[in-house]
């Protein structure tokens, strides 16, 4: 199975690599604005392509500019101008960096909490031994189930504690 998980990690993210070198930015009015006017058509021209009136349409460029609008309303304004509506979600970084971001960071609040009872028994460890620690769990998160990366902890780790023996 872990052979499988691999693979298809490996497929996938080739997949998305096209996805990273793409400009995300929104034009400034939209994608349905600016297509619409590199087109040539008009919003009363749209608006008779897809069923609605002229205000429908510079509501649903609004509502894009907003990210309000439906994804079907996008879809049957990208097929009236001939253009198909692409929907991803894609990492900032590739999936192999925010897996090893979220070990680190679980392992970090895990180190965190046994640090703390380390401290009030007056056993603390060396800063160099708990980034020791640190890499050595999230190294066996990462080799884990990947569901264990996402429970628990309620999100944010707040800052690392000093181990230091004082």
């Amino acid at each position: 199975m872990l052979r499988t998980q691999k693979l298809f990690e490996r497929q996938f993210e080739r997949r998305l690599t096209a996805w990273y070198l793409v400009d995300r930015k929104t034009p400034a009015r939209g994608w349905l604005h600016r297509i619409r006017q590199a087109l040539g058509m008009s919003a009363p021209q749209l608006a008779d392509r897809i069923g609605m009136t002229r205000q429908g349409v510079a509501d649903l460029e609004s509502r894009e500019q907003d990210g309000s609008a439906t994804l079907a309303a996008l879809r049957k304004a990208a097929e009236a101008m001939n253009c198909d509506l692409v929907y991803a979600i894609v990492p900032r970084t590739s999936l192999v960096d925010v897996l090893s971001k979220q070990a680190r960071k679980k392992a970090t609040e895990e180190m965190n909490r046994v640090a703390h009872t380390m401290l009030l028994e007056n056993q603390g460890t060396t800063s160099n031994e708990v980034d020791r620690l640190i890499e050595e769990r999230a190294e066996q998160l990462l080799r884990a189930s990947r569901r264990t990366l996402w429970s628990g902890g309620g999100g944010g780790a707040g800052p690392r504690q000093s181990l230091d023996k004082e």
